[in-house]
């Protein structure tokens, strides 16, 4: 069964690859600017504890900008940043965007000064993925990093972030996948009862 759903997540992850890959970029940017105009209309951004997001890779929503005007107005933005000894991520304070770095994946990250804040407090967290369903379901790059940060901020709201071609039918899941409770994309607004908080 395992081997079923790995296979089937695979042919997923190809799947909805090939169909952004034939996004031209202004489309990529006006997607992004749309999300970012949908999450800074929500008070449950702009307001409340410590939020982490994401800096995007090509294939994904760019929310920064959106986290800097959230950090603007107050509130605490964080961002993934790996952590060589436990060999996983941990929020750390976002700085200027001109202070963040490649990390060891070639992600941009908080430089290693930065303070990290204890998962469990964390409010709001922004997911990127590469595909989600209509129930909250998503797909991952396949490594388990997001997953298993997920899993260990069990107070905070999980939102998450896509391009509209990134929603399919289902997303196959396996016991440790975590669902979202809000998919934000250029199009949608969708509250997921059944995941709990919106």
């Amino acid at each position: 069964m395992h081997d079923a759903v790995t296979e089937a997540k695979r042919h997923l992850r190809t799947e909805v690859r090939a169909r952004l890959s034939t996004l031209p970029d202004p489309v990529r940017q006006r997607a992004s600017a749309a999300v970012r105009t949908r999450l800074l209309a929500s008070e449950t951004f702009l307001r409340g504890g410590p939020l982490l997001g994401f800096v995007a890779l090509p294939d994904e929503i760019d929310v920064l900008p959106a986290l800097q005007i959230a950090a603007t107005s107050g509130r605490e933005v964080l961002l993934p940043r790996w952590n060589p000894k436990s060999q996983d991520y941990e929020p750390a304070v976002a700085p200027v965007a001109e202070r963040l770095r490649p990390g060891p994946f070639g992600v941009l990250e908080p430089p290693p000064d930065a303070p990290v804040r204890w998962i469990d407090r964390l409010d709001l967290i922004l997911v990127p993925g590469v595909a989600f369903d209509r129930t909250g379901r998503r797909l991952g790059r396949g490594k388990g990093f997001f997953d298993r940060l997920l899993a260990r901020a069990t107070g905070a709201r999980r939102w998450g972030i896509a391009f509209d071609q990134q929603i399919v039918d289902e997303v196959p899941t396996a016991a440790h996948d975590v669902n979202v409770h809000l998919l934000v994309t250029p199009e949608l607004w969708l509250p997921l009862i059944d995941c709990g908080k919106s």
